[in-house]
């Protein structure tokens, strides 16, 4: 069985039927000649141009537009002269009319600025032009005493077309500026994670060369803390791709970590031979109470942190990681607001703040700084009075 043709969507049948009517209502008071025949002809080409323009805009066909348009409008234009120098109609020619507006809109609201005057000058005109086929048109009840309604009409639907063109233009820059902070986020989310699975692994792999030959048991150590950071390096990137492709419910659906334990697994692991780490939440930090924005704000704040320090302070003794609530300045308990403050703080100083063979890139710190600013809090960073490095962001908590 040959297959069966689609069904035509409620949608499409509607329109149909709307375009339908005027070409009835042209075709039956037209006289019977060569005249009224050019009358409905016309209207007819009118009302398909308009009907074919969408999808040339939507294939680039620019000038095709303009082609079909200029052609649309000169025909209405002969057949304008043509009424006019024979016997004028019953109908100044509705069909005509509902084409040459919804083309003149499209034109106005998808049409470059070249092609756009070329097509919508002629459209406009032969829009107007068309109050003159009827010789009575006037005398109508709906349109007693519009003698310029057909000009309103053109100049009503080229404002409507530039108003569409407006709005098109307002959500495809929401719509860039959705995808620019999706890039952004991305392009923070894979330096993050990156930076502190690779610099873990190339920092131990240093510092096994060095021990290997000395001190075989610090050396197995090491190097399994290299295998076990690439695959939990793998995971992650493994989870980031996976949220990549999948959208909607799954990706919601998927579990979620709280933020604390995440941040515990990441001091947790961080140590290395002759290192200490921990981590200090005071009483009045509540992590139930944050933004998903914040909880990532935070757990990227410690990250960096911490890599950073694997970085540029790999001498150091002791890392030290402390969150602490405060009051927000002006408001008090009562006002339900409050600041989170995170720091990460490690001992070395001077000259044992080395880069070792690792190249500064400053994005680390160029994401951190825009998550923070785009919660409303202040990110800091440099030596502390009594010595060591600290690395830290007080954030609103609303």
């Amino acid at each position: 069985m040959p297959p069966s043709l689609p069904r035509p969507a409620p949608e499409a049948a509607a329109v149909a039927g709307v375009c339908a009517l005027p070409v009835v209502l042209d075709a039956g008071v037209v006289s019977r000649s060569g005249v009224g025949l050019a009358v409905v002809a016309s209207g007819v080409l009118a009302l398909g141009v308009a009907a074919a323009v969408p999808a040339a805009y939507r294939a680039g066909r620019q000038w095709t537009v303009c082609a079909l348009s200029v052609t649309a409008a000169a025909v209405s234009l002969l057949t304008t002269s043509l009424v006019e120098r024979t016997v004028l109609q019953r109908t100044p020619g509705w069909t005509e009319l509902l084409g040459l507006l919804v083309l003149l809109c499209l034109v106005c609201r998808y049409g470059r600025p070249l092609p756009l005057t070329v097509a919508a000058v002629p459209t406009a005109v032969a829009a107007m032009l068309l109050d003159g086929r009827a010789p009575a048109l006037s005398d109508l009840p709906l349109l007693d005493g519009a003698d310029r309604l057909f000009t309103l009409l053109a100049v009503g639907f080229a404002l409507l077309g530039g108003y569409l063109r407006t709005e098109d233009g307002r959500r495809r820059a929401a719509a860039d500026r959705v995808r620019q902070s999706e890039r952004l986020d991305l392009a923070r989310d894979l330096h993050d994670h990156v930076a502190h699975y690779v610099t873990a692994m190339v920092v131990q792999a240093q510092a096994g060369e060095h021990t290997a030959g000395r001190d075989a048991g610090t050396a197995r150590e090491l190097f399994s803390n290299i295998e076990r950071t690439g695959q939990e390096g793998l995971v992650a990137m493994g989870r980031m791709v996976r949220l990549l492709r999948e959208t909607g419910d799954r990706a919601a659906s998927a579990p979620v970590t709280p933020v604390l334990t995440t941040i515990e697994n990441l001091v947790h692991r961080f140590p290395t031979p002759g290192q200490h780490a921990w981590l200090d939440v005071a009483d009045g930090v509540d992590s139930a109470a944050w933004s998903p924005a914040l909880a990532k704000t935070v757990e990227r704040l410690v990250q960096e942190g911490l890599t950073n320090v694997r970085k540029h302070a790999r001498t150091a003794t002791t890392v030290h990681v402390l969150m602490e609530g405060g009051a927000e300045s002006g408001g008090g308990a009562e006002s339900g607001h409050g600041r989170l403050t995170v720091r990460v703080r490690d001992n070395a100083t001077g000259p044992q703040r080395v880069r070792g063979r690792f190249r500064h890139s400053g994005f680390g710190m160029i994401g951190l700084s825009e998550r923070v600013a785009e919660l409303g809090g202040e990110l800091t960073s440099g030596p502390m009075p009594e010595g060591g490095w600290e690395l830290a962001a007080s954030i609103p908590v609303k």
